[in-house]
């Protein structure tokens, strides 16, 4: 066998699939895991409390500064030595949750100070307690300003999975190793792996920013509603 001929054998094309599945399987634990523990770090760095605070901000600042292929091999050596019995798809996924929680958790912070101070005091005004606040008025208006820079780390979290491949991770990439070192075409299985992490990362980003559009259409719907019962 050679070139593209790979292509052509089902069971070659089934092994890469399975692989593609466990890249996305890992990447959307990690996307949920990074973005509730980074709403919760953000939270507590911009809690006026210093106990709260200073240890979150110590987390962010240190984790940020390591490269998630670190974080990855430290994770699964640790979890080893303690005994805790991680698989290796939960390990990965769990290092890039703690990794990319040190990202998100400045995005949604920086998301969280663009909003003006006039905003809270309105809210505030009408009788909404600092948690509705932010909860009703605060975070729908700062989500689509971080969707974009979500989006991007988003991404950045689904690539980070092949490093997984350093600590045994049989997904997409490392699959794709295997099929060329078998059949010497590296050139033609990389293509198929680069274009799938392209489509993958593609519609991710569409995902995203459907997403942040969803509230303006909904705005724009209720706006069009409204001027037609003004003219019924």
């Amino acid at each position: 066998m050679s070139g593209w001929e790979f292509l052509g054998d089902p069971a070659l094309v089934q092994f890469l699939a399975g692989g593609l599945g466990i890249t996305l399987l890992v990447a959307a634990g990690a996307i949920v895991g990074s973005s509730v523990i980074g709403a919760l770090l953000a939270l507590l760095r911009l809690s006026a409390w210093r106990i709260l605070r200073l240890p979150a901000t110590a987390y962010v600042e240190i984790v940020r500064g390591l490269p998630s292929f670190l974080v990855i091999v430290y994770v699964f050596f640790a979890a080893g030595r303690l005994d805790l019995g991680l698989s290796v798809p939960v390990s990965v996924m769990l290092s890039l949750s703690l990794y990319g929680a040190a990202v998100s958790a400045e995005i949604i912070r920086a998301g969280i100070l663009s909003i003006e101070r006039g905003q809270w005091e309105a809210a505030r005004a009408l009788g909404l307690r600092p948690a509705q606040c932010l909860a009703y008025v605060v975070m729908p208006q700062a989500a689509r300003r971080m969707a974009p820079a979500l989006a991007s780390q988003f991404i950045t979290l689904t690539k980070s999975t092949a490093y997984g491949t350093a600590i045994g991770l049989n997904e997409l990439l490392q699959r794709g190793v295997i099929i060329y070192s078998r059949y010497f075409n590296p050139a033609e299985v990389l293509c198929v792996v680069a274009l799938a992490y392209l489509v993958l990362c593609s519609t991710l980003s569409a995902l995203v920013a459907r997403a942040e559009s969803a509230p303006q259409r909904r705005v724009l719907a209720a706006g069009h509603a409204v001027n037609r019962t003004d003219y019924e």
